[in-house]
């Protein structure tokens, strides 16, 4: 992204607060529940939003004594399509064991699918989730999982900024709104019983019309010796506005020594992306004279490639692991130099990147890809 489009999104933000279309203050709960067509539902019109549309709610839990991880999905795709006229139509619920490498899948109709506007609660066929519970069972190919667990939230994350806040701002949007929590109760898969106290996991939302052409991610829980200290940052290549191409960056929150530490490319903040694919390297600088360095790595074998079928039926592929390392370093402008503030590691990462347009074994290949750079460009 050049100097040229990181001013066209200065602009664009300058150009919305000025006309009064977002309050930056408003709160961002409404953002973890049903979005799809929720302006005609509040205001009693009885019109319905009939667009390409989906949205998602992702949930993940590591247990550090044993190394195990799992991810969980609910989501649907087109939520007005209850004949079925579209192929990617549906609702869904996903279930990965990390350790095992076993997904577990249903597909249900759409017409299987509630949710709520005015709290977070959604049903798919016998499965449900809210921001305090999930729970769900699965029985595919001869494999089962099943799950009961309880959620304490401790930190959400508004990434997006005055963006979450502008309907049609973006083709997809994401909202960590529970980028720290912590998870109790039990999993069962294939007969093999998990039963956990107070374990770190996550929370996020997805929705929009369309995916990006890419999208990274990487968040973090549980580090060696800090344990408030969280990372949530992701981002890609999204459409804007309905048809600004090109523009891309990631958003990074951490929250450290009770601080939030936010880098905004949409808040003119510089970042420097690389991707080796198993090797994720990041620098960005913010407006406050903050710096962070951030390098996560994992092997090739301990992603998944968990499928998101968009909208218009393009296989989106999202290779992702649980229990990448990822190494941050924080600085803090100190006159002429920049005065460490925390070195932190977690051997209990999310690292992920999705794409219509990759296979797995670009995972083997060597080639670093820079994928967003605003450093020392016009």
């Amino acid at each position: 992204m050049s100097l040229h489009d990181l001013r066209l999104y200065l602009v664009i933000g300058l150009a919305i607060v000025l006309t009064g279309c977002i309050d930056g203050n408003q709160s961002t709960e409404p953002y973890n529940r049903l979005i799809w067509n929720r302006e005609n539902a509040l205001a009693g019109n009885g019109e319905v939003d009939k667009g390409p549309w989906f949205e998602w709610w992702y949930y993940k839990v590591i247990l550090p004594d044993t190394g195990d991880a799992f991810y969980f999905v609910y989501g649907v795709v087109n939520p007005w399509d209850y004949d079925n006229t579209l192929p990617a139509s549906r609702a869904y619920v996903g279930f990965g064991d990390f350790a095992t490498g076993e997904q577990l899948h249903e597909t249900c109709p759409v017409s299987e699918f509630t949710a709520a506007y005015d709290r977070t609660d959604i049903t798919i066929a016998s499965h449900r989730a809210t921001d305090t519970a999930i729970s769900g069972s699965l029985v595919q190919d001869g494999h089962e999982a099943s799950w009961d667990i309880t959620i304490n939230r401790l930190w959400d994350f508004n990434a997006m900024g005055w963006g979450m806040f502008v309907p049609e701002m973006s083709n997809i949007y994401w909202y960590p709104a529970q980028a720290a929590a912590r998870f109790s109760g039990t999993i069962v898969h294939d007969g093999r019983r998990y039963d956990f106290e107070n374990v770190p996991g996550y929370q996020d939302r997805n929705w929009g019309r369309s995916f990006p052409k890419w999208w990274a991610w990487i968040t973090a829980n549980h580090f060696e010796g800090h344990p408030d200290t969280v990372l949530a940052a992701g981002g890609g290549q999204p459409t804007l506005l309905g048809g600004i191409n090109g523009l891309e960056g990631l958003v990074i929150g951490l929250k450290h020594g009770g601080k939030e530490y936010v880098f905004r490319p949409n808040d003119g903040d510089l970042q420097r992306i690389t991707v080796d694919f198993g090797t994720w390297q990041i620098l960005a600088v913010n407006r406050e004279g903050y710096t962070v360095e951030i390098n996560a790595y994992a092997p090739c074998d301990s992603f998944m490639d968990i499928p998101f079928m968009t909208p218009d039926n393009i296989l989106f592929h999202d290779y992702e692991t649980l229990t990448g390392t990822i190494e941050v370093k924080l600085y803090e402008r100190d006159g002429c130099r920049d005065r460490l503030v925390g070195k932190l590691l977690s051997d209990f990462g999310g690292i992920e990147y999705g794409s219509a347009d990759i296979a797995f074994d670009d995972c083997y290949e060597s080639e670093a890809k820079v994928l967003f750079d605003n450093f020392n460009r016009d």
